[in-house]
């Protein structure tokens, strides 16, 4: 199950889709949705449950509500090194934009983006 929750904590941007198995929270994943488009902040899937479509599912949800919310577009950043997620945004319709030499201190980042609409 896949539900979205509001966290009073966060940004009035902020929000957070989470995976849930039997009550048990197996990912997330965090974006902004900044008036006409979304920014991916992170997403998390534990370690014991990757490789069952978690992450696909999450970003296929985070996909319908940019559609529902009329979103432009969607970026994210991603490390250099990380080749799962790479493929997996790359499977979803992202493409590379820019490199962020840096971004992470010791690495640089990929900047990645969907359009929408």
């Amino acid at each position: 199950m896949i539900r979205e929750v509001k966290k009073d904590d966060l940004s009035p941007f902020a929000r957070l889709i989470e995976y849930i198995e039997e009550e048990a929270v197996l990912g997330f994943l965090k974006y902004s949705l900044i008036y006409d488009r979304i920014e991916i902040d992170n997403i998390f899937v534990e370690e014991e449950h990757r490789n069952k479509k978690i992450g696909t599912k999450m970003m296929g949800y985070l996909i319908s509500v940019a559609i529902e919310k009329n979103v432009e577009n969607i970026t994210l950043e991603v490390r250099v090194s990380n080749d799962i997620a790479i493929k997996l945004y790359k499977k979803m319709g992202f493409h590379e934009v820019a490199l962020r030499k840096f971004y992470y201190g010791d690495e640089d980042a990929i900047l990645m983006e969907k359009e929408v609409m």
